[in-house]
């Protein structure tokens, strides 16, 4: 068998939080964020129509991510090229370019980084922001008004199956070790040691039934564990949309093209169709 094989490690998915006080002053309800990326763009517009603006809903251009939850095919179905430059795939980038002449995505997003998209969102400058329970501690500490008014909801996804992160450890067959190496990934993968693992850090083990621990069902009244309660319900039947080849030359190859989209300097068909040329050429060249 040809392929490369690893041990499934740990997983990891968060939801998004959102800045009620935002929404409610936009004349939006609080208690009913967007759930599909259709509800999210219109709630979005309307954001920033009503604050001039001033306010962004979102601070991150989409990521490969966002095109699997968007319900747009990544690949082929034979898995040997990448075709998210579909009608779908088009749409959504369309999309993304009135957020961002609108001002409904931040408009330093084509630089964002996850540091830098969690400022905005901790001033009030951005409306939603993905995260994890770790988060939580931070609003706490360095904006209690932003924790006071603090929402928490799914990821949004027009495919009713959130993202994942998958990390897997893998075993080099060159390895001059390897009883060893294949004992110490065993160790490292098996289910107590990943228990104990998730109990130090903000991940959720991959072995089977440890969802199932109180740990991750029971409610004890603190917001970190409603954050993770609610994050390990939804890995039940989350789907990592990043393709396993999807390397981050690809990521930038994307991110890159998705700018010039997003700044008029190509049209979203012209920038996706580049995308996946170069994304492809990368793929035969790594294959």
């Amino acid at each position: 068998m040809t392929g490369t094989y690893a041990f499934p490690w740990y997983l990891n998915t968060g939801p998004l939080f959102y800045n009620k006080s935002l929404f409610t002053q936009a004349g939006l309800n609080a208690d009913q964020p967007p759930k599909t990326y259709d509800e999210l763009f219109a709630q979005a517009l309307q954001l920033a129509k009503k604050t001039d603006g001033k306010v962004a809903t979102l601070a991150n251009v989409p990521t490969v991510e966002d095109f699997g939850r968007y319900g747009v095919e990544l690949m082929n179905k034979a898995g040997t090229a990448f075709a998210f430059n579909d009608a779908k795939g088009i749409e959504l980038l369309t999309k993304y370019k009135e957020l961002y002449d609108a001002k409904a995505l931040d408009p330093q997003a084509l630089t964002a980084t996850p540091e830098s998209s969690g400022k905005k969102f901790l001033t009030g400058a951005v409306a939603m922001n993905p995260g994890s329970a770790l988060d939580l501690d931070n609003f706490k500490k360095q904006a209690p008004t932003l924790y006071k008014n603090i929402g928490i909801t799914d990821q949004i996804t027009s495919t009713g199956h959130v993202n994942m992160y998958v990390m897997g450890v893998m075993v080099n067959s060159k390895t001059k070790h390897t009883p060893a190496a294949v004992a110490f990934a065993h160790y490292v993968t098996d289910a107590q040691q990943q228990m104990s693992f998730a109990k130090k850090v903000a991940i959720f083990p991959s072995t089977a039934g440890s969802l199932d621990d109180p740990y991750f069902t029971k409610e004890d009244g603190t917001d970190e564990t409603r954050v993770r309660i609610a994050a390990a319900k939804s890995l039940k039947n989350a789907v990592n949309y990043t393709p396993v080849l999807f390397s981050e030359q690809m990521k930038t190859a994307l991110r890159n093209e998705v700018a010039k989209a997003l700044q008029g300097k190509e049209s979203p068909k012209a920038a996706l169709d580049n995308a996946v040329k170069a994304c492809n050429t990368l793929l035969q060249q790594e294959g």
